[in-house]
């Protein structure tokens, strides 16, 4: 790997952080009628539509706000759900996966009219989405679930055979590709400052490197201790998707914390970006173990993304190994250096699928399984519903949040999966 002489081992989006305003070092309220654990998509979101309601709210993170996976992602905002659409009917049946759908289409759109509302300059665009055939036999399989889409969900996207494919990406690596037009690029950390900023706007009460150590019910809500002491909260969301820990043990046993990686390149000329994504998608792959790409909203940088080879090497050396990685799709960029290298916690379920819901009182969402930007953005709307006792008219409240066996938060089995889904990319 070819490193430029300002190579970070910070985000690309956060260089230099779009949110520069301190939330540190408040002194934190003796109560409030809302407390939101988590500055990301969720809380943030969630803490917007209520303090709109007329709530009280009070939102807390352990770190600086927005500066977690909520700013260390693609910038992807996506339709679909994170497995395949038969797949899942097979286990929900037609009528909730038709619903869920929906729903995903919805959370882009939820997504779009917030950067709307709160005038967030995050270079929010409809770009389409690509989803490329890293095997003949999953262009194949990317054939029915473009049918699928068309015959049963009433859902337009584009089969595009590998003979037509430079038009879309300078890369001979694929063997086609679905196009979904709806999917819209972004600029994560923009989004999620625009979203605190907003929130900060309307009175929410937000404070960094507060860490919420316990929860006991007290009265008719809940006693937070943290390391600035106790807060009372008539209603407390959990909103830490991948970065959730012991305060709640019951949702850490169904979480699991799983490292995405990316790296950038240094600033390319503009007919070599143009090459490598004709028409600006944002790209993944097939594989389990998938690539994600795009370009950078100047459209002058590659991000390149992917999971890190392991979780003992460092930062740097993942990054070399992504590097390799990148020059597997795109071996034009063997003299490229890399200015960026950086990566983020998601948070993915038994099912592969987001839940939201309320256990013991304190109201969650999170399992996002790599559709976060828009679905912890439509879901931390649905949240703020819940708390106000309305409706919140989603299936993924309904669906059942079941524990990973043999897990207690620690993810002891992860380079056994590694392994496993490593053999099966090979192989199938």
């Amino acid at each position: 790997m070819q490193l430029h002489p300002n190579f970070k081992e910070i985000p690309y989006w956060l260089d230099p952080p779009p949110l520069v305003k301190s939330y540190a070092n408040k002194p934190l309220p003796a109560e409030t009628e809302v407390l939101i654990i988590g500055s990301g998509y969720t809380g943030a979101t969630a803490a917007i539509r209520l303090r709109q309601a007329g709530a009280q709210v009070t939102l807390i993170d352990s770190a600086q706000l927005g500066a977690a996976a909520s700013a260390r992602n693609g910038g992807m905002a996506l339709t679909g759900l994170s497995e395949g659409l038969a797949t899942a009917e097979k286990r929900l049946g037609k009528d909730t996966v038709r619903q869920l759908f929906r729903e995903s289409v919805e959370s882009v759109n939820t997504v779009e009219r917030l950067v709307a509302e709160g005038g967030i300059d995050c270079d929010f665009h409809r770009c389409g989405r690509l989803e490329t055939a890293f095997k003949p036999s999953h262009f194949e399989s990317l054939k029915r679930e473009q049918a699928h889409l068309q015959n049963e969900f009433n859902y337009e996207s584009h089969i595009i055979p590998a003979a037509a494919l430079k038009s879309e990406i300078g890369s001979g690596l694929y063997h086609g590709a679905l196009l979904d037009p709806l999917g819209a690029a972004l600029h994560p950390a923009r989004y999620i400052a625009g979203l605190i900023t907003m929130a900060d706007n309307l009175g929410v009460d937000l404070h960094a490197e507060v860490t919420a150590e316990t929860s006991a019910p007290q009265g008719t809500g809940f006693a937070v201790g943290t390391n600035r002491g106790t807060l009372i909260a008539d209603a407390v969301i959990v909103a830490t998707n991948g970065y959730t820990g012991p305060l709640v043990p019951w949702l850490q046993r169904r979480i699991v914390p799983t490292e995405s990686l990316m790296i950038a390149t240094e600033k390319l000329p503009e007919d070599l970006t143009k090459s490598l994504i004709p028409r600006g998608r944002m790209i993944y792959d097939t594989k389990i173990f998938l690539f994600y790409f795009r370009l950078s909203p100047d459209g002058r940088r590659l991000l390149f993304g992917g999971r890190p080879k392991s979780p003992r090497k460092t930062l740097r050396e993942n990054a070399a190994s992504m590097y390799r990685d990148m020059l597997t799709v795109y071996p034009q960029l063997k003299n490229i250096r890399i200015e960026h290298a950086w990566s983020g916690k998601l948070g993915f379920t038994l099912d592969r699928s987001p839940h939201i819901g309320r256990h013991n009182g304190l109201f969650y969402a999170a399992g996002y399984c790599g559709h976060g930007v828009a679905m912890a953005t439509y879901l931390g709307e649905k949240l703020a519903a819940m708390v106000q006792d309305q409706d919140p008219a989603t299936a993924f409240a309904d669906l059942p949040f079941r524990a990973i066996p043999f897990y207690n938060g620690n993810p002891w089995f992860q380079p056994l999966v590694y392994f496993y889904f490593s053999m099966l990319d090979r192989i199938v």
